[in-house]
């Protein structure tokens, strides 16, 4: 048994304890702030096992919005999360002959969207909630500078369900704990390539299944002036291999990336 279940039972078994000072607490972590905005680094892995692999370093920013809805018998939360990295990757993979080859410096640029639900548990200690909505995922891997290179669009719609609890430290500290799980509805990849010698147009190939999942973790400080927190992350995705093309000409190998970065969150 973890933590998160031991965070899910005490919501569960826990919430009609002290109810009027968890109900304080809770106003005090998520009625205000409801906006955030967070500087990113990340180092991110893409990897064809057998085929090729690429990496490199991503910057960005992300930013959410919370809105709580408080209610007498389960409050509830909508969140709205967006984020833009970009950076530049280094490929080292094969041609289609099978010839080894490499590239440097592709350009990459991940964007990332989600709408999220969830109801609240709350006891005197912990604020616990349970997150579920959809999420889309775009990666473009553009590596045009090389004479063998081309324009590639990833785009992943997936569910996101994850648990999230946030307990106070004391000395105006908070710590924050999240564990995350993806199941992908579906993927679709287009390669900027001939989709075959007759047809010119950009060849698409369908990708499933695939899970992902992503834990942080938050040291959070808040006072009246101030309120910005710490954040380190992981995130894994797989899936497998895709239906061929329309040509047949052309599939996605199954494959897993990783991503592990830092947040720097200021809310207001």
């Amino acid at each position: 048994m973890n933590v998160f279940h031991v965070l899910a039972a005490c919501a569960l078994f826990g919430a009609g304890t002290d109810n009027f000072q968890a109900h304080r607490k809770l106003g005090e972590l998520l009625s205000s702030p409801r906006w955030s905005i967070a500087p990113e680094v990340s180092w991110f892995h893409y990897e064809e096992p057998g085929v090729t692999e690429e990496g490199g370093m991503l910057y960005g920013v992300a930013a959410s919005y919370t809105h709580y809805y408080p209610a007498v018998f389960e409050d509830k939360i909508l969140r709205l999360e967006g984020s833009l990295s970009a950076g530049q990757a280094d490929y080292d993979g094969a041609l289609q002959d099978e010839t080894p080859y490499t590239i440097e410096n592709d350009d990459d640029h991940l964007l990332n969207s989600r709408r999220l639900w969830a109801p609240v548990w709350h006891t005197d200690t912990w604020v616990t909630y349970f997150l579920y909505g959809l999420g889309h995922r775009y990666l473009q891997d553009d590596s045009t500078q090389d004479p063998a290179g081309y324009r590639r669009h990833s785009n992943y719609l997936h569910v996101p369900l994850g648990l999230e609890a946030c307990r106070p430290l004391g000395g105006h500290w908070y710590l924050e704990l999240s564990r995350e799980l993806d199941a992908f509805i579906a993927s679709l990849q287009v390669s900027e390539v001939a989709e075959s010698p007759t047809d010119s147009s950009s060849a698409r190939k369908w990708q499933s299944p695939g899970l992902g999942g992503r834990r942080s973790l938050q040291a959070r400080h808040r006072t009246d002036s101030i309120d910005v927190a710490i954040a380190p992350f992981v995130q894994y995705w797989r899936l497998d291999d895709s239906r061929p093309s329309a040509s047949r000409t052309w599939h996605e190998p199954r494959n897993w990336s990783v991503q592990v970065g830092m947040d720097l969150i200021w809310r207001f």
